[in-house]
């Protein structure tokens, strides 16, 4: 038989009506939570420099940029 319940205030109470007799030895199971990998330091990135004449003589708008991946033959991430 399997009952499910939950923990309240250090008491595992059945989440259905049905009741187990008085003094009942019962088997409590918690089901593993999934390993987590410690996160990957973070690394810097290197942005190439463009020299320009004017500072922000580029106006990169949504159209530009899906001409310049249609140019490049690269897709968008979605």
């Amino acid at each position: 038989m399997v009952i499910l319940g939950r923990v309240q205030n250090g008491v595992v109470v059945p989440d259905s009506a049905s009741a187990l007799p008085e003094g009942a030895t019962v088997t409590i199971t918690y089901p593993a939570l999934p390993e987590t990998k410690p996160a990957a330091p973070k690394r810097r990135i290197q942005v190439p420099l463009v020299r320009k004449n004017q500072p922000g003589s580029v106006q990169l708008t949504g159209e530009r940029i899906a001409e310049i991946l249609d140019q490049e033959d690269a897709s968008p991430r979605c």
